[in-house]
C-alpha cells in the first residue's frame, strides 16, 4: 500500500512541469468520456398508470448506469471554460417494498411478509452544458444542466410472498402475482437534470496534447421517469475521460514588479449577536381533549371490522364534463379481476375512489339491480341553466359503467338538471364545487351499501401527540420547523415563517397503518432561523415506541377486543337528522352491539362555520344517532371542525367530514 502512494505521488509530481509550461497557450481541447453510474431511485407511488399492484408505497430503488460520449472545451481567458458533452446514458433502477401484513395460517393469525418489485430500463441520448473551474490546472470543478429524450423507457413488476416460507399462496395458487412488463405507461419523453462533479488532469503523453482526466459527477433529476407521478433517478457516476489539446505557441511575459506591501492590519471588534435558542417539548392529547404529560407512543393492534359508507357522487371540475383522473378507471380486462377483498387495506379517501368500480362489480353481481344517474351543475357563470353539460357528465359515468363492466343500457338511466336536489350552499366557493356533480342511486341497497371489511388495525395511543415549541429570537423569527424523524425518515413536519405557533397536533390515527405498525423511537426537533441569517436547533426529544401485537396477546392469552368502526354520512347540509341511508347503517349497528361492547359516538363536522356552531350541530347529530340505536349507556361527544378527518380543499373529504363515527369495542378472550 505504501509503495503504491509513493509511487503515485512521484508520478503527480513528474507531471507537474508538462501542466505548468508557459511558453504555448492552449486554443482548444476535445475528447470522449465513459463513466459506470449508480443510479438512486426515489419515489412516492403505489401503482403504475393501468398497471394493477397492491403496494402500499414505492418509495426507493437503486440501479447501475453507464453514461459515455465525447465533449468539446471552450477556452476562456480566465480559470473558466465551457464543455459541451454529448452522450448516452442509461438510469433504470429496481424498486422494491416489503409489506408486513397478517395471515391466517392453520386458523391462526401470523406474521406475513410480500415484496413489491418494479424495474425499470430507461436510456436517453443527453446535450450538457457545463461551466468548468480549474484549480491550479489540474483540479477542475464543473456543473450544469442535461437536456435530452428517453428513447427508450420499460418496466417489469412482481408481487412475491416472502413470509411464511413454508406455507401460503396468493389467490393464483402461485406464491408470485401482478407479474408484468412492457413498455412503461405514461413514460416522460423529455429529461432534464443538474450536474455537478469534479476532475484531475493528467498528461497521457511527453508531448503534453493528451491527458488522461478521472472524474466523478453527482446528477440530480429534475423531471420524472413517469409523468405526472413523483418518481426520479439520481446518479453518482465514476469514470475518465480522454482529452486532445492544440496549442499555439506565445512570448515569455515579461515579470511583473514587486507588489506594494500591504497595509498595517485593521482590528475591528465584533458585536455581540443577538440571542437565538430553540427548545420544543411533547405532550400527548387525550379523549377529553386535556393536554397530559407524554412518557412513550405505544401502538395496539386489534381486529378490526369497518362499515364505510360509499358516496354516491362523482365530482366535476367547473365547466367540464371529464371524469376527474383521481377516480381510479379500470380497462374491461382488470375489471374482470377486480375484487372487493383488495380494497381491505384502503383509507377512506382511496376506498372513494374505486367507486364507480364497486357499483359497476355489484351491478354484475345483483342482475336485477337498476342505477338512475342524474347529473348536475353548479348553476352559476358558465354553469348557469346548462343542463347539456349536466347530461353530458351522467353520460360519461353511464358510458364508463356500460364499456368497462358490460352493463346493459337498459339497467341504466339518464337524468339531467341544474341544481342537485338537496344542494350546498350556493353562497360560496366549496357549496358551487360539491354541487358540480352526478349522483347515483339504485332500487337495490346491496348496490350503494357501505364496504364491509375486516383486517389488523395499529391503533396509536394515544392518537395526538402535540409538539409545544418555544423560542428566543432577539432578532425576530424568520423561519421556522418542527419535525419528527425515525431511522432518517422525516415522518411529519410543521413549517412556517414569522411567528412561531405555541402548538401544534400530530394527528397520529391518521397515519397509514403500515407507517404505524414500523415505528420505532421517535426524534423531533425545532429548528429556527432568525432575521439576522442565524440559524439554532433544539435538543432532540426522543419518543419511545412500544408495540403490542395480536401475537403477543394470543401468546399470553389476554383479553382482546374486537373494533367496529361505523360511519354515517350524507348529512342534509346544516341539519341533524338521519337520513334514510343513515338509518338502514344504524339498523346494522343496532344488530351487533352485545351487553359487554363498549359503545363511543363521535360528531364532526367540515370546514363550514364558526367552532361552536359546528360543535353544536356535530353534537346534534351524534344525539341523533344514539337516540335512534337506542342506547343511553353510549358516550357520545361533538368535536365539530377541530379535528378535520380528511382533505377539506376537496368535496368528497368534506362530506366524509361530516359524519358521526360509532365505535364498538366488544372485549373477547383469543
Amino acid at each position: 500500500m505504501r509503495k503504491t502512494f509513493f509511487a503515485l505521488a512521484i508520478f503527480l509530481f513528474n507531471s507537474l512541469p508538462l501542466l505548468a509550461q508557459n511558453q504555448r497557450e492552449q486554443t482548444s481541447q476535445f475528447g470522449a468520456f465513459i463513466d459506470g453510474g449508480l443510479n438512486f431511485h426515489n419515489a412516492n407511488f403505489q401503482t403504475l398508470p393501468g398497471v394493477p399492484s397492491c403496494c402500499p408505497r414505492y418509495e426507493s430503488g437503486i440501479g447501475l448506469g453507464i453514461n459515455s460520449g465525447g465533449f468539446y472545451d471552450l477556452l476562456m481567458d480566465s480559470p473558466f471554460s465551457f464543455e459541451f458533452r454529448l452522450g448516452y446514458s442509461t438510469i433504470g433502477g429496481t424498486l422494491k417494498a416489503d409489506e408486513a401484513t397478517t395471515v391466517i395460517v392453520n386458523d391462526l393469525p401470523t406474521t406475513g411478509m410480500f415484496e413489491h418489485t418494479v424495474a425499470a430500463s430507461v436510456g436517453l441520448l443527453g446535450f450538457s452544458p457545463l461551466i468548468k473551474y480549474s484549480v491550479f490546472k489540474q483540479l477542475i470543478f464543473m456543473g450544469g444542466p442535461t437536456i435530452g429524450w428517453i428513447t427508450s423507457n420499460t418496466f417489469s413488476e412482481k408481487e412475491v410472498l416472502l413470509q411464511p416460507e413454508s406455507a401460503g399462496t396468493f389467490e393464483n395458487g402461485l406464491r408470485t402475482r401482478n407479474n408484468y412488463s412492457g413498455q412503461t405507461p405514461g413514460a416522460s419523453n423529455f429529461y432534464a437534470s443538474l450536474n455537478a462533479g469534479i476532475q484531475y488532469k493528467l498528461p497521457f503523453n511527453s508531448s503534453g496534447t493528451m491527458f488522461l482526466l478521472p472524474e466523478a459527477l453527482i446528477t440530480y433529476a429534475l423531471t420524472p421517469i413517469v409523468k405526472g407521478m413523483n418518481w426520479h433517478s439520481n446518479s453518482i457516476k465514476i469514470g475518465v475521460a480522454l482529452q486532445y489539446a492544440l496549442f499555439k505557441d506565445i512570448p515569455q511575459p515579461v515579470a511583473p514588479p514587486p507588489p506594494s506591501p500591504p497595509p498595517p492590519p485593521v482590528v475591528v471588534t465584533k458585536p455581540i449577536p443577538p440571542v437565538l435558542t430553540a427548545t420544543l417539548q411533547m405532550a400527548m392529547i387525550d379523549t377529553d381533549l386535556t393536554e397530559k404529560p407524554l412518557r412513550e407512543l405505544v401502538i395496539e393492534d386489534y381486529i378490526r371490522t369497518q362499515y364505510r359508507p360509499l358516496l354516491n357522487y362523482i365530482f366535476f371540475e367547473t365547466g367540464s364534463s371529464d371524469i376527474p383522473l383521481r377516480y381510479h378507471r379500470l380497462s374491461q380486462t382488470q375489471a374482470q379481476s377486480f375484487t372487493a377483498s383488495r380494497l381491505n387495506e384502503y383509507e377512506t379517501l382511496p376506498l372513494y375512489y374505486e367507486v364507480l368500480n364497486i357499483i359497476g362489480k355489484r351491478m354484475n353481481e345483483y342482475k336485477d339491480g337498476k342505477l338512475t344517474i342524474v347529473g348536475c351543475n353548479d348553476d352559476l357563470a358558465v354553469e348557469k341553466g346548462n343542463r347539456s353539460l349536466s347530461r353530458t357528465r351522467a353520460e360519461n359515468v353511464f358510458n364508463y359503467l356500460k364499456d368497462t363492466w358490460q352493463i346493459a343500457p337498459s339497467r341504466m338511466k339518464i337524468e339531467a338538471r341544474n341544481l342537485p336536489e338537496k344542494p350546498s350552499t350556493v353562497s360560496d366557493t366549496d357549496g358551487a364545487q360539491e354541487n358540480r356533480r352526478v349522483e347515483i342511486y339504485s332500487n337495490l341497497w346491496r348496490i350503494i351499501e357501505p364496504v364491509l371489511s375486516t383486517d389488523t388495525a395499529h391503533i396509536p395511543k394515544p392518537s395526538v401527540v402535540r409538539f409545544i415549541p418555544s423560542c428566543v429570537a432577539e432578532a425576530g423569527v424568520r423561519k421556522w420547523e418542527v419535525a419528527a424523524i425515525e431511522s432518517e425518515k422525516k415522518l411529519k413536519d410543521f413549517s412556517g415563517k414569522d411567528s412561531l405557533p405555541n402548538r401544534l397536533d400530530w394527528e397520529l390515527e391518521k397515519e397509514h397503518g403500515i407507517v404505524l405498525a414500523s415505528l420505532d423511537t421517535v426524534s423531533s426537533t425545532l429548528s429556527i432561523g432568525d432575521k439576522i441569517g442565524q440559524e439554532t436547533e433544539s435538543q432532540p426529544v426522543n419518543l419511545p415506541v412500544r408495540h403490542y401485537t395480536l401475537e403477543q396477546k394470543h401468546r399470553e392469552g389476554s383479553i382482546d377486543t374486537i373494533i367496529s368502526r361505523y360511519s354515517l354520512i350524507l348529512f342534509d347540509f346544516d341539519r341533524g337528522v338521519l337520513s334514510e341511508a343513515n338509518r338502514r347503517i344504524a339498523d346494522f349497528v343496532k344488530d351487533r352491539i352485545t351487553d359487554e361492547a363498549r359503545v363511543s359516538i363521535f360528531g364532526y363536522t367540515d370546514r363550514i362555520g364558526t367552532d361552536e356552531y359546528n360543535r353544536q350541530l356535530s353534537e346534534s347529530r351524534a344525539r341523533s344517532a344514539q337516540k335512534y340505536i337506542g342506547l343511553d349507556r353510549a358516550e357520545v361527544k361533538g368535536l365539530g371542525r377541530r379535528i378535520l378527518l380528511y382533505d377539506n380543499s376537496l368535496p368528497e373529504g368534506r362530506f366524509y367530514s361530516r359524519t358521526v363515527t360509532i365505535i364498538v369495542s366488544t372485549p373477547t378472550r383469543r
